[in-house]
């Protein structure tokens, strides 16, 4: 019973020597690339606008969240264009 049970949640045992077990692992990690992308874009679309309501009255504190925003912005498309180098 525990073997099957194994067989169902895991499924059949795979030969690592099948090319094609590289091209489903590969279209995996890229599916899951773009939804981690997806994210960290969907999060940077609405996160600095809600920043910048919670410090309506720490005006001090805009022009600060506004360089820490450009940095971030800009470390991300560095690392991004070393990437894909």
């Amino acid at each position: 019973m525990p073997s099957r049970l194994g067989r169902i949640l895991k499924g059949r045992p795979r030969d690592f020597s099948d090319p094609r077990i590289h091209h489903q692992v590969t279209l995996a990690a890229v599916l899951a690339w773009v939804g981690l992308g997806a994210d960290g874009l969907s999060s940077s679309s609405y996160g600095p606008e809600e920043a910048y309501k919670a410090l309506i009255p720490y005006t001090g504190l805009g022009l600060v969240l506004a360089l820490m925003t450009a940095g971030t912005v800009f470390l991300i498309s560095f690392c991004y264009s070393r990437l894909i180098e």
